[in-house]
């Protein structure tokens, strides 16, 4: 009866022990599920990951083996209260609960005991960081000891060591007692009493190193980890001779105890071993001096795709490439002879199926520095999957999202190299295309920025079927794309390229539903010895482009010495243009345009001049066309304007005389603001000048890049009793439908045809078919460019309404002007000394 008794206490005594076991690992797991929540995720930094790795990876296996027990406790409390004084109570309770987990799965295969330790410490820290509330002692000036708080941190020390040690403690007594049976305070005062000075120390050790890392910074932490190790292996030497005092009295009746324990624990390390080995993540071998596999686990046949038996019959060479083998080898060879105590690498090697692996394997010998021939222990962990995502991140920084082709930086590294190879070798060239499209941005904004990127696809395509194998095709950006042409060939062999590529563009690009004709810039630079650095290169390739862009799109020019002096002179203008423009320099010249009729003058023309101080007098539509690239032609027109108005408002507020009319010529490029119109008529508005007297000359082109903007101004302009007149008619747009459409006053012929119209032919058939086009739309016509009485006459028989040119007047200044308007004969008389059409220069 009794021995019934006995054991239906010891099975009652079990099953309280797990029932109990199971309550602190519910409690410990909302412990830490609430700080995993509540975890400052944003203070996390490289500090706390090197506090984290040292916790987990190293406090785990520093650990003090409780005397006359076979319990253990961690060395790792400093570093969880470090953790709480540097990032609070959440970080800490979860780097505890980890900490017990890995410590004791070194200890214990008991899952449950496992999670119960872990629990155990997640309550315990939860506890400490309650506690440290209650007491007012939790913000980070006083867990720091900052701020004239260092009291505050001896006190908050002291909550947590005893905290810690009272809770922990006490859990593991109660499950002590109720498993054995024995007194709950003789377990805790014979077992765990002593026990509070490793969570004294623990305490101590984290406010000093948190006081260290504050004063110098938290590199402190790197050189206070040995120190921490040393003092608890000394503290750990203290309690084993502890216990070997303890022990010494009871030897004898313990020794045969011992001997099976040890054995059992020989065999069990043995078992743990072999489990390790066999079931490791990562590929794990012994290999022989001579190369060859010895034994392998698992993962290491995984990684190879071979069979263990497969690969004891082959050497490590034969699974390497082999431009790899003597390198690896001679590795291998230091090693083995002590040279080295390990080494660790990435490298290749071929699966059994023929496809790469890449690894990083360590190795070092089986008996290091004992100077004896000794087998080898790989580590091999496969890294193929990084190696490709680190393959795709290159050609990413390297190559266009868009087309593919390599991008700037990684062309700009091409040349460079091919520069450095065209110095070292004689007959090696090196060439380059710059290539820009023509009207890229109409596609872009009439069809849509996706048809305009498949649109660049496309020509990509096309750019890399013209080229050779070796060369290069990249696209700089936008609708810029670059060609490099490297090896033994001459300018014939890349003007040849050039001539493909124009000649790709001749087919029209079918894109969702849409035929598109595109065609392209191209300069061509071949590099000569002035060409040393990639950015010259790119820079007098580019010169070339522009060049054949202003000779008229759809060509491709060759680069010359002549264009970087013209580049570099234009740069300058630039400067100088924006100089002239803020100090208003610009200056202005009048030309009188008369009626066909009588004579009289119906009008004038304002004419912008520069006189450039070193230059001299700069061509306008050399100056004009540069304002409007460098985006200065709003102010330049505006200036000319006020400028006008300013030194003509007497001739024109005055309504004696004829009603003169004062033409301003307006910039396409105008436009593009929406601001033009209101510009115009603060300076009608600021000047006093009448705007019934204005009148505005454009160009056909404004039609076709601004068309439905500038149907919009011209309205609102005429609403304001400005007249519109369309300059150099019959040169551009060729679309007659605004004329009808638009509030046009007068179409001025432009001087082109006039010069060629002085005999019967089809020159002057044009003039008369612009003249009788206007006269059955209501519209006067201007002749420009008349500097013959051959020319007079032709247009006065076509019945043509005004005219201008050096024939009738030259362009004059204010006060020329002025004497001009006096004169009675307005008109000089055409003498044998009329100035010859060759000898006039090219001012308008």
């Amino acid at each position: 009866m009794s021995t019934n008794k006995t054991i239906l206490s010891e099975e009652n005594r079990t099953h309280l022990t797990t029932r109990f076991m199971f309550v602190v690992v519910a409690a410990g797991g909302i412990c830490l599920s609430i700080a995993l929540i509540d975890l400052p995720y944003a203070k996390l930094d490289t500090l706390f990951a090197i506090i984290l790795v040292c916790t987990l990876g190293l406090g785990s296996r520093i650990s003090i083996k409780i005397p006359r027990l076979k319990s253990h406790v961690a060395v790792s409390d400093s570093l969880i209260f470090l953790t709480l004084l540097l990032y609070g109570g959440e970080a800490a309770i979860a780097l505890a609960a980890g900490e017990a987990f890995l410590s004791s799965l070194r200890f214990c295969s008991r899952r449950l005991t496992i999670l119960f330790n872990a629990a155990a410490m997640a309550i315990s820290t939860t506890l400490v960081v309650m506690m440290l509330r209650l007491a007012g002692l939790y913000s980070p000036e006083q867990l720091r000891g900052t701020g004239g708080n260092l009291d505050d941190l001896l006190i908050a020390l002291s909550v947590m060591a005893i905290t810690q040690f009272a809770v922990n403690t006490a859990l593991a007594s109660i499950h002590d007692s109720i498993s054995s049976g024995e007194p709950l305070s003789e377990i805790w005062k014979t077992r765990y009493l002593w026990t509070f000075i490793t969570y004294f120390v623990g305490a101590i050790g984290a406010g000093a190193l948190v006081q260290l890392i504050d004063h110098m910074g938290w590199g402190i932490i790197l050189a206070a980890i040995p120190l921490i190790f040393f003092v608890f292996m000394t503290y750990r030497m203290y309690l084993r001779n502890v216990e070997m005092s303890v022990a010494e009295a009871d030897r004898s009746a313990k020794y045969a105890r011992e001997i099976e324990a040890g054995s059992v624990a020989l065999a069990e390390s043995e078992q743990r071993f072999r489990s390790a080995f066999t079931y490791a993540p990562i590929g794990i071998a012994l290999v022989s001096p001579d190369g060859r596999w010895l034994k392998v686990n698992r993962s290491l046949c995984g990684i190879l795709g071979y069979l263990p038996e497969e690969l004891k019959e082959m050497f490590i060479m034969d699974v390497m490439f082999p431009e790899d083998v003597k390198p690896t080898m001679s590795r291998l060879e230091d090693i083995l002879e002590g040279r080295k105590m390990s080494h660790e690498m990435e490298q290749r090697y071929i699966h059994s199926s023929g496809r790469t692996v890449w690894t990083s394997w360590s190795v070092s010998s089986t008996t290091p520095g004992s100077g004896k021939t000794s087998d080898l222990i790989f580590q091999i962990q496969d890294i193929t999957d990084r190696k490709l995502a680190e393959e795709r991140l290159q050609h990413e920084a390297s190559h266009d999202s868009l087309t593919g082709l390599p991008n700037r930086s990684h062309f700009m590294g091409r040349l460079a190299d091919a520069l450095n190879r065209k110095v070292k070798l004689k007959d090696h060239d090196v060439s380059v295309l710059f290539i820009d499209l023509d009207r890229f941005k109409f596609v872009n904004d009439s069809l849509g920025h996706l048809v305009g990127d498949q649109l660049l696809v496309r020509i990509a395509e096309r750019l890399k079927a013209c080229m050779r194998p070796n060369d290069m095709v990249a696209r700089l950006g936008g609708d810029e794309f670059v060609i490099l042409v490297e090896g033994e060939h001459c300018l014939d062999e890349i003007t040849q390229i050039a001539e493909r590529i124009q000649q790709s563009f001749d087919l029209p690009f079918e894109i969702r539903g849409n035929i598109i004709y595109s065609s392209a810039s191209i300069g061509i630079l071949n590099a000569s010895e002035k060409h040393l650095r990639a950015e010259e290169m790119m820079r007098d390739a580019d010169t070339a482009m522009y060049h054949a862009k202003r000779s008229g799109k759809a060509r491709h020019e060759v680069f010359d010495e002549n264009m970087h002096a013209e580049a570099r002179e234009t740069l300058r203008l630039e400067t100088d243009l924006r100089r002239a423009i803020k100090k208003e320099e610009i200056y202005v010249e009048y030309q009188p345009i008369f009626s066909l009729d009588d004579h009289t003058v119906t009008g004038l023309e304002a004419l912008a001049r520069w006189h450039h101080p070193d230059l001299g007098e700069i061509a306008p539509h050399r100056f004009v066309r540069l304002a409007e690239e460098i985006g200065w032609i709003d102010s330049l027109c505006e200036q000319v304007l006020r400028r006008s108005c300013t030194e003509l408002g007497g001739v024109f507020r005055t309504d004696d005389g004829p009603p003169i009319k004062l033409s301003i010529n307006l910039s396409c490029r105008q436009f593009v603001s929406r601001g033009l119109v209101k510009r115009l008529l603060n300076v009608l508005e600021e000047t006093g000048f009448p705007s019934n007297r204005l009148r505005l000359e454009i160009t056909e082109s404004v039609f076709l890049e601004h068309q439905e903007r500038a149907v919009e101004m011209l309205h609102h302009l005429r609403s304001h009793d400005i007249e519109i007149d369309v300059d150099d008619f019959g040169t551009g747009y060729s679309n007659l439908g605004y004329l009808v459409t638009l509030p046009i006053s007068n179409l001025k012929v432009d001087r082109s045809f006039v010069t060629a119209m002085e005999t019967e032919g089809p020159n002057q058939e044009i003039v008369r078919t612009i003249i009788s086009l206007a006269r059955n739309l209501g519209l006067a016509v201007t002749a420009e460019g008349i500097e013959n009485e051959r020319q007079l006459t032709a247009l006065k028989e076509l019945s043509c309404d005004r005219g201008q040119g050096y024939h009738l007047a030259p362009p004059m200044g204010k006060d020329d002007l002025l004497e001009f308007l006096a004169a009675e004969d307005r008109l000089p008389h055409i003498s044998s000394q009329s100035i010859h059409i060759s000898e006039i220069p090219a001012i308008q």
